[in-house]
């Protein structure tokens, strides 16, 4: 009996006469030979049984070589309108504006329903991946490339037999390979997305509003997006088109500076609810519209990283933090791109996107890890993909219109390019201070390389005051800068800083990394460590003082409109230094740190408008500041933190000193059995601002 193997029950013309495997059973048409060969895909419907008493007329159906393969996450439904009359985004003098470049496809809607089942990859699909992947590496491919592709190091996985495949070259590790076909959604997809607001896009003035919000209070710290595209589809009112994660992310994060009557027009009481808003369509795309592009998955990760509003969403920076990171290493923007020579496949444009891509991704690590008390996940160890350019911020600049550059982005963009340099060289002394002095498992640092971190720092030329000629929102960020500076200080000198209490019961460290860090340094010797403990003490109270002295200047300014997620944590050093000090210090001490401490907490009640982790820090620290100061709970405004107490706000900014009794303090947090180290143990429990959470539940 005959053991003949049919191809296929459903082919293509082509295919048949090929006598080739079709794989428009899984693909639909085209399928992937047609479209490979750029031939038309004709698909014959198979005829009857031949003992069928009907003759049948043969029809045949003819599909168009060319399928538009959009960018955007989902298919768009053009009917839904928005739910305003538009106005011109323009608000900027000029004439027409000047159609920049851009390379997505036009959008197109499916007529027929496509299951995303159905869209399974075959055999034949995946080994095509492989010979692609070859074709590319031996620089013969037979599509246009241009989805970025890293193959790895040469460890013996099966992408390193294309090192075999040459002896006349060496293969670069970065490739552009073909772009994947995206996923065609069916009408009950579309239909969730829609139910979910997915496609109830906002007005153009909302639009303009939110955008023109971006380049000036994310993009110069976070410049993740390709400008030019955004604003051509903005400009040419076709926003539907543009990729629905990245339009509704760039909603989410920008929603923390607009106008209040901007969301109030879009039927939202407050700016909680209206990011809140925005952050669920952003996830329910980033989750059901069947994006492959991982450059898009990468730079929606970003933008959705400062969501958080409860305290069980107040982990989500560090969810979408570490996808972003994990999209980073398969891309491979961890390695340079030029480590073997000049890689021609990539431009420079790719280039600087790539590099703005990863070290925002270090940045995000580096300052989640000391917020939130989480080890590091980026190891520089492995990496070597140059630092980071100011030309980096201004290569999608180039070609856009004046008029749309002086309405769109901030007057002092080269200087704000300067400072998130500065940040990012700043971010890598955090990464080394955290590696040399806090990693659980580590050798004793030596004073040297102590002292080594210190003199590094300290190489920092900023400028003790701002130019005056700067812009406001310039000044802002100087500010800022120095607020990170200040913070990135006082874990490198207070590493292993004693504070021999009164009644000589132990040393303690202030500062709130790990119990472990509770050590001097290996070759410190001990007839020297009570000088170089009160050094340090010395520099930790003034970087303490310096960045209280900023705070009150970003106040006395009404500069809190341009703060941003990040800005409530960097007040958290200062007020842990403050705390410790009125717990152990003398009167005076505390009298001082109880004012400085109504500073900080005044501008959290400010910032909590805007900001969850605002509320979430004020809680804990008024918490702890109630419960260790009964007697002088009146002097902090902890009304919205506390209701459950009688508690009177003071109005001024800076407080008259109170009236505080230098007697013995009870350790009432805690209990009648527990000493000052048991506080000293729970307050540097963990490098991590919710550290005080187990203090409020310590037990001895």
């Amino acid at each position: 009996m005959s053991t003949r193997r049919y191809r296929s029950a459903i082919a293509c013309q082509t295919c048949r006469v090929r006598k080739v495997r079709c794989s428009v059973s899984m693909t639909g048409v085209p399928c992937i030979s047609c479209e490979q060969d750029q031939t038309e895909c004709i698909l014959k419907p198979r005829q009857g049984k031949r003992h069928s008493s009907h003759n049948h007329r043969e029809t045949t159906t003819v599909f168009p070589t060319s399928r538009h393969y959009v960018e955007s996450s989902a298919t768009r439904d053009t009917a839904n309108q928005s739910n305003a009359n538009p106005s011109s985004p323009d608000s900027s003098p000029g004439g027409e504006i000047v159609p920049l470049q851009v390379s997505q496809a036009p959008l197109d809607t499916p007529e027929t329903k496509v299951s995303t089942a159905s869209s399974e990859p075959s055999a034949a699909d995946e080994e095509q991946l492989g010979v692609e992947m070859v074709e590319v590496a031996l620089g013969h491919p037979r599509r246009e490339c241009q989805v970025p592709y890293y193959i790895g190091e040469q460890t013996g996985g099966p992408t390193s037999t294309m090192h075999i495949c040459t002896t006349d070259h060496l293969i670069p590790k970065h490739l552009l390979m073909p772009a994947a076909k995206q996923t065609i959604l069916t009408e009950d997809e579309k239909t969730f997305l829609r139910s979910k607001g997915v496609y109830s896009f906002l007005s153009e003035t909302a639009s303009d509003s939110l955008i023109r919000a971006y380049f000036h209070n994310v993009h110069p710290i976070m410049p993740i997006l390709e400008a030019d595209k955004l604003l051509e589809y903005h400009r040419s009112k076709r926003l539907k088109e543009y990729n629905l994660i990245l339009l509704w992310g760039l909603y989410t994060i920008s929603s923390n500076y607009v106008p209040a009557e901007i969301y109030e027009n879009e039927g939202f009481t407050s700016r909680k609810a209206f990011k809140a808003e925005m952050f669920a369509r952003a996830v329910c795309v980033y989750n059901n519209g069947g994006e492959k592009n991982n450059l898009i998955l990468l730079q929606g990760a970003l933008l959705l990283g400062f969501w958080n509003s409860d305290i069980e969403d107040h982990m989500q920076p560090w969810q979408w933090s570490g996808r972003a990171i994990n999209l980073c290493h398969v891309l491979g923007l961890h390695r340079d791109i030029d480590a073997i020579g000049y890689n021609t496949s990539i431009s420079e444009r790719q280039r600087s996107l790539f590099r703005r891509l990863w070290w925002t991704c270090f940045w995000r690590d580096r300052w989640l890890s000391v917020s939130l008390g989480r080890p590091l996940r980026i190891n520089l160890d492995e990496s070597d993909t140059p630092d980071p350019l100011v030309s980096d911020i201004a290569v999608d600049l180039e070609g856009i219109p004046e008029s749309v550059t002086s309405a769109f982005f901030p007057r002092d963009l080269p200087r704000l390019a300067e400072y998130w340099i500065q940040l990012i060289q700043m971010t890598k002394l955090l990464g080394k201070t955290l590696m040399t002095c806090y990693q659980l498992r580590r050798p004793k640092p030596t004073i040297n390389q102590i002292d080594t971190l210190e003199a590094e720092l300290m190489r920092f030329n900023m400028p003790e005051h701002p130019d005056p000629m700067l812009s406001r929102l310039a000044t802002f960020y100087y500010h800022h800068l120095q607020l990170h500076y200040q913070l990135v200080l006082v874990p490198v000198v207070l590493f292993s800083l004693y504070d021999w209490l009164t009644d000589g019961s132990r040393a303690i460290l202030i500062t709130f990394y790990r119990p472990c860090s509770v050590e001097a340094p290996s070759d410190l010797p001990s007839y020297r460590q009570r000088e170089w403990q009160q050094e340090m003490q010395g520099k930790a109270m003034s970087a303490a003082s310096k960045t209280c002295n900023i705070v009150y200047a970003l106040a006395q300014g009404n500069f809190f409109s341009f703060a941003g997620p990040m800005t409530p944590t960097l007040l958290v050093p200062a007020m842990q230094v403050y705390l410790l000090n009125c717990k152990f210090g003398d009167a005076l001490s505390r009298r001082l740190g109880l004012n400085m401490l109504n500073m900080c907490m005044m501008i959290l009640e400010e910032l909590q408008k805007t900001y969850s982790v605002a509320s979430v820090c004020r809680g804990i620290f008024g918490k702890a500041i109630q419960q260790l100061f009964p007697d002088d709970a009146a002097s902090i405004s902890l009304t919205h933190s506390l209701p459950e107490q009688d508690v009177t706000p003071v109005a001024e900014l800076m407080p008259p000193p109170t009236s505080i009794p230098d007697t013995p303090l009870q350790l009432e947090l805690f209990g009648a059995n527990v000493t000052k180290a048991d506080f000293i143990d729970a307050l540097t429990a963990e490098a991590s601002i919710f550290s005080f959470v187990d203090m409020l539940n310590f037990t001895s």
